[in-house]
């Protein structure tokens, strides 16, 4: 029963044929796609901790990016095959769209799979939620060193080295966004948890563009010894494929907020806006104070 699935002939492999990606619903797809892969550039973010981190964080965003492929391939192969792929569609867009993967597990596994499976989401949410403010952290200690920001959220504590300062702004920020969300009475999943990650994921996007630009731009007259396909190349390619998706997902914004046009234009518009008033401010203090700018090598200490 296990290894029949749930259609007429059985598990197939007819829904990872790559003439699916010309045929209507495409774009939508890769929007979904792009999100369920953020995180992976994670890594980059915890190179002043590692050892190596020249070897380490490559070896570990290649294996991230490619154990999530093939997780996330094997997963929806495996709901396809429950339901039959001529039918898992018609479930999907159906009442019960929102338990088939629950309802597959339950039919093929047994009710306690279903349930942990449940247990793990809560969990799984919470890891997801802890890892974006270690992020959100990071980023936030990177731009007061830099002087982007306050000075105060460059710093470390004596004690543990740790960015107390930015993670207390992180913790407000959220703390203020979770009030919100309760004193407005708004769903906190369908209005504070979509729009926000939708509009993240597009953020995202924008800076792992830029940062495959940037790479090219810094190596364009000195590639260090490095080979040309991992420099020029690489990156160029990076660049403008997710230029090409970055199009998509804004076309298609509709299915990461579940929002009207005019709720997806004003979740979109403040990115471009930040961005520019970014590069002011970068332009800005580059220019007043053009040797603390680019001498920034060291880690601020709290005194206390």
């Amino acid at each position: 029963m296990y290894a029949h699935g749930g259609g007429p002939d059985g598990p197939g492999f007819g829904a990872l044929s790559p003439a699916h990606l010309g045929t209507a619903g495409a774009g939508g797809m890769f929007v979904l796609s792009v999100g369920a892969f953020i995180g992976f550039e994670a890594t980059a973010v915890y190179a002043e901790e590692a050892r190596r981190p020249e070897r380490s964080v490559p070896r570990a965003t290649y294996l991230a990016v490619g154990f999530l492929a093939l997780f996330y391939t094997f997963t929806v192969w495996t709901v396809l095959n429950a339901y039959g792929a001529d039918r898992a569609g018609t479930v999907a867009n159906g009442a019960a769209g929102t338990d088939m993967v629950f309802a597959a597990t339950a039919r093929f596994a047994g009710a306690w799979a279903a349930d942990a499976m449940r247990l793990l989401i809560v969990t799984s949410a919470f890891a997801a939620t802890l890892a974006f403010h270690n992020g959100a952290t990071r980023y936030f200690y990177a731009l007061g060193r830099e002087r982007l920001l306050p000075r105060r959220l460059g710093t470390v504590t004596a004690r543990h080295r740790s960015p107390a300062a930015a993670v207390v702004l992180q913790s407000a920020i959220a703390l203020v966004v979770v009030l919100a969300t309760l004193v407005s009475g708004q769903d906190p999943y369908a209005v504070t948890f979509l729009w926000s990650n939708g509009t993240g994921i597009v953020g995202i996007m924008l800076l792992q563009t830029l940062a495959a630009l940037a790479v090219y731009g810094f190596f364009r007259r000195d590639r260090r010894g490095l080979p040309a396909w991992r420099v020029v190349a690489a990156p160029l390619t990076a660049c403008a494929g997710l230029a090409v998706l970055i199009v998509l997902v804004c076309r298609n914004f509709g299915l990461l907020t579940e929002a009207s046009t005019g709720i997806n234009f004003a979740l979109l518009a403040p990115l471009p806006l930040v961005f520019a008033l970014g590069v002011g401010v970068a332009l800005r203090i580059r220019r007043r104070a053009p040797r603390a700018y680019a001498g920034l090598t060291t880690v601020d200490v709290e005194s206390g």
